[in-house]
């Protein structure tokens, strides 16, 4: 009898299955958080907890490739309570995962995981003091971060505990910031960068690691790199190439106090009044708020499909284009004024901007003159330009789409 007992268990059971289970890691089962924790307090190991979801690709990568490793199993069994917690929900969840269902809504709003997976590891008192977001496939990186998650020295929300009491050693706040900003947590990131940029010296700002750090760690314009970027342009560029510190700095202010604005489809924006307010404030960069706010006009009136506002957002943006010597998008804009211009005023502006960007080598920008010269009455002038725009167009389909339209609807 038992014999066969023992056969029909190796049927049911193939032995290589049940092998593998035990070679890897071991999952528990326990039935709340609670009962996890007296678990790993009892047993006196931290706790890792799998944060996945069923449909999470990379989540069942692991599940396949990692976790059942031998290698992997030996470590996170000996020192872990090993926990996996579900975030979604389906019709198939057994009792396991639906006693968890609150608990990991909780999880996930107290840790703020916008990503599966995020691998979670706590103390045995159920303190979280390490994390990463992302999976790996590799089982040394995965056992390499289980003994980072057992070091207190490596530990990541340990080190913040010692961060919020008082910490602050130069190396410590720069290593800490790099691994939240490695995690994706930019709120704790940029809490550390902040206090780590006031606790440098002057000096090492403006060395190229420091440009670089600031560089890295702006968020918003409440930042301390921010004001730094703000008042050290020509340092800033030295390192990072010239226009680096007004582009980034002119991003953030355009991103916090002009899109809300401007995406405020219910009324029009005050586009003057935006743009006195950014040059009361930063004076410095008065030029560049009058392209930024241009360009918003600009993309407003497209939207809103506003030909007045367009046409006043491109006669402001041709000459701030033209005066920078950016031929394309001067020509385009002047082009887009030509054809959509409302009175001879107008047509003549374009065609003004459109002769001074003129180019023999520019297909496109000699058949669009023409263009604007045929709109305008001037024919034999009109001719003359798409017939050396013709001579000197070379290869791309998109020259020779324009090129070809505008001849045909013109000159035939």
């Amino acid at each position: 009898m038992r014999f066969k007992v023992l056969v029909l268990l190796a049927l049911l059971f193939p032995v290589g299955t049940i092998a593998q289970e035990n070679k890897g890691i071991r999952f528990d089962k326990s039935m709340s958080w609670e009962e996890v924790v007296k678990k790993a307090t009892r047993e006196n190991k931290y706790i890792f907890m799998d944060v996945m979801a069923t449909w999470c690709g990379p989540c069942q990568a692991m599940a396949q490739a990692v976790f059942p490793n031998e290698e992997v199993g030996n470590f996170f069994n000996e020192h872990f309570v090993c926990v996996k917690l579900q975030l979604n929900k389906t019709a198939n969840d057994d009792e396991y995962v639906k006693a968890w269902y609150q608990e990991a809504e909780k999880i996930q709003k107290t840790y703020k995981i916008q990503s599966v997976p995020t691998l979670l590891f706590f103390n045995s008192k159920g303190e979280i003091v390490h994390s990463m977001s992302g999976a790996t496939n590799n089982a040394g990186a995965f056992i390499e971060l289980g003994k980072n998650a057992l070091d207190e020295k490596q530990q990541l929300y340990t080190r913040l505990r010692a961060f919020e009491a008082g910490e602050r050693d130069v190396e410590f706040l720069y290593d800490l910031s790099i691994d939240f900003a490695m995690r994706r947590d930019g709120v704790n990131a940029m809490k550390v960068a902040n206090v780590f940029w006031q606790t440098i010296t002057p000096e090492e700002r403006v060395l190229e690691k420091g440009i670089r750090y600031a560089n890295d760690f702006m968020s918003g314009t409440r930042d301390e790199t921010f004001r730094f970027f703000l008042e050290h342009p020509e340092e800033v560029d030295a390192v990072l190439g010239e226009g680096s510190a007004k582009k980034k700095v002119v991003g953030l202010i355009e991103r916090e106090m002009v899109l809300p604005l401007v995406n405020d489809s219910a009324r029009m924006p005050e586009w003057d009044g935006i743009y006195n307010d950014l040059c009361v404030k930063y004076p410095s960069l008065e030029k560049n708020f009058k392209e930024m706010v241009s360009n918003r006009k600009m993309y407003y009136a497209q939207r809103y499909r506003k030909d007045d506002l367009y046409l006043e957002a491109l006669l402001e943006l041709i000459p701030i284009y033209g005066e920078q010597e950016n031929g394309t998008l001067a020509r385009s804009y002047a082009h887009q004024l030509g054809k959509k211009a409302q009175n001879r005023e107008q047509r003549n502006i374009a065609l003004k901007w459109l002769k001074e960007k003129l180019d023999e080598k520019d297909a496109v920008g000699m058949a669009y003159y023409a263009e604007i010269l045929f709109l305008s009455g001037q024919k034999k002038e009109g001719r003359k330009y798409i017939d050396l725009a013709v001579k000197s167009m070379g290869q791309g389909d998109f020259v020779y789409t324009e090129v070809k339209r505008i001849k045909e609807e013109y000159a035939n």
